[in-house]
């Protein structure tokens, strides 16, 4: 069954109409897409303008109080103004409520703010249908995540991980200047939460970041790496000194967040 999401906006004449038309666009079949307005106007014909420039053409355009759709229920509710995201009562039984605020692009002239709208909707989209294009498994969720990266020893751990995709245990208890029962630890629960999976190869064993691990996870870990460049630059330097640094002979999947 596919999910339902609901845009809202004050007058669904120009920002809600835009995220619908992307949404549809850029999602495919994996949605049925809506749009509504507490106070609809009729759609902008400048919204008609900027689409066919993008070469998108949905004709199926018009404005809908939001009061005709408050019975139905809806897996996704976004709003995209101040105003519309105090109605969210209406539609409390959702599965999920999101706030992106856009500016109204409306009163100013010609295609450039509505164009300028354009493109961060299409960025804000394509990163909710990255994060959220998946079965998400059952995992760890955002609150347990927070409180394994709050140590700082197992946030090294994964940072270096994320780094190198994969470290043995050995490697790790050099580097990070810590005993071996106690890397171990971090490991296992690391392991049991289903952040990390550990492969064993001959005498050694070697940690990697959770073939099933769910795309926000990897966005989440990347960014803190990619955000602090210089966080693990001293265990890096170690890490390419070491003269007898066992590398895993198996294929390492590819992880990246383009993948």
């Amino acid at each position: 069954m596919k999910k339902k999401i609901l845009f809202l906006c004050t007058g669904n004449s120009a920002r809600s109409q835009l995220a619908e038309a992307l949404m549809r666009h850029m999602a495919g079949d994996h949605y049925l897409v809506m749009s509504a307005g507490m106070k609809p106007e009729g759609v902008d014909p400048r919204v008609y303008q900027v689409l066919s420039e993008q070469g998108i053409h949905d004709d199926d355009l018009h404005s809908v109080s939001a009061l005709e759709l408050q019975d139905q229920h809806f897996d996704v509710v976004i709003t995209l103004c101040d105003k519309a995201s105090n109605e969210c009562a209406l539609f409390a039984d959702s599965d999920a409520l999101i706030h992106w605020d856009f500016k109204d692009p409306k009163p100013e002239a010609g295609l450039a703010p509505f164009r300028e709208t354009f493109e961060g909707l299409r960025a804000r989209i394509a990163l909710f249908l990255m994060l959220n294009g998946e079965v998400q498994h059952d995992v760890i969720g955002p609150v347990e995540l927070f409180k394994i990266m709050s140590d700082p020893l197992r946030l090294r751990i994964l940072m270096l991980i994320e780094d190198e995709q994969a470290l043995s245990v050995s490697d790790l208890t050099k580097v990070l200047d810590v005993s071996q029962p106690k890397v171990s630890r971090h490991l296992a629960l690391l392991r049991d939460g289903g952040v990390l999976q550990d492969q064993r190869e001959g005498l050694w064993i070697f940690y990697r970041l959770a073939e099933n691990l769910p795309t926000w996870i990897r966005h989440t870990l990347a960014t803190v790496r990619n955000g602090n460049p210089g966080m693990i630059n001293e265990e890096k330097l170690k890490l390419s000194a070491l003269t007898d640094r066992k590398k895993p002979g198996f294929s390492l999947k590819d992880s990246t967040l383009s993948a």
